[in-house]
């Protein structure tokens, strides 16, 4: 049998004036459909976790001055991780300034996160609550009653830090209230020092908690942290290198929900 022909057409030049021919061309036959891989499948071809490891999956990334907070969850355990499940929510740091997802990464290295904190709020609060607690209540010890003075800070972070101390019924003095003394003075240097401070596993998880604690309470609720898709990255990476914001903001995959 031979194959059905179509034709196409195809402009030549006979002594100089264009003429109009036709060419059979072979009809191909059409191609079927790839059928889409199973769930069961995908997890097959995904990287095995090794000794100490958990495999996530992402649930958010969060960017800043601060560097990058990303946020999942535990989709397969490897030998002696013991801390974490599957199904379980955590928090993570990505080196570098980049929105970055590791899909293998070491147990010690992770942050539960409760059930009742949603994505967003632990990749857009997280970072720059861990400094507000560290000033807060390790390099300063700041409750109610005191008169605090807070510097500025470009990675934003003075915001973090007044809004925790409102909430621990603390007075936050502004440039306006220049002729009022002040009993707690935070400084540029603190928040350099906080941002260096390295705390052991369990330690960070402890952190975390009073962190999650102030985001269920309401405590950071009037910090601007906006959410975009996933696809918006390079944008919003430039505009936090190029200082046109300080963040933090949220870049959402499009099948992620926002609620806790």
């Amino acid at each position: 049998m031979q194959n059905q022909t179509n034709t196409d057409l195809i402009r030549t030049d006979t002594n100089g004036m264009p003429v109009t021919t036709q060419t059979p061309t072979a009809v191909k036959p059409a191609q079927q459909p790839k059928r889409p891989l199973s769930i069961r499948r995908q997890r097959q071809l995904m990287p095995r976790p090794g000794l100490g490891q958990v495999r996530l999956t992402l649930g958010a990334v969060g960017l800043s001055r601060l560097g990058v907070q990303a946020v999942g969850t535990v989709d397969a355990v490897g030998k002696e991780a013991v801390g974490f499940a599957a199904g379980d929510r955590v928090a993570l740091r990505v080196p570098g300034s980049r929105a970055a997802f590791p899909q293998i990464a070491s147990e010690r290295d992770l942050i539960g996160i409760p059930k009742d904190v949603s994505f967003d709020d632990a990749a857009g609060l997280l970072p720059a609550g861990l400094i507000a607690r560290t000033i807060v209540k390790q390099l300063h010890t700041i409750g109610r009653g005191n008169r605090v003075r807070i510097a500025a800070d470009e990675a934003g972070a003075d915001r973090f830090v007044a809004a925790w101390v409102r909430h621990l019924g603390a007075t936050v003095l502004t440039d306006s209230d220049e002729s009022h003394p002040s009993d707690v003075l935070v400084t540029p240097q603190d928040f350099v020092a906080a941002r260096k401070w390295r705390a052991g596993h369990g330690l960070a998880q402890l952190a975390a908690a009073d962190v999650f604690q102030l985001i269920r309470e309401g405590a950071f609720a009037g910090l601007d942290v906006s959410i975009h898709p996933l696809t918006d990255a390079q944008r919003l990476e430039d505009d936090i290198e190029q200082r046109r914001t300080v963040g933090p903001v949220v870049l959402m995959p499009k099948d992620v929900t926002l609620a806790a």
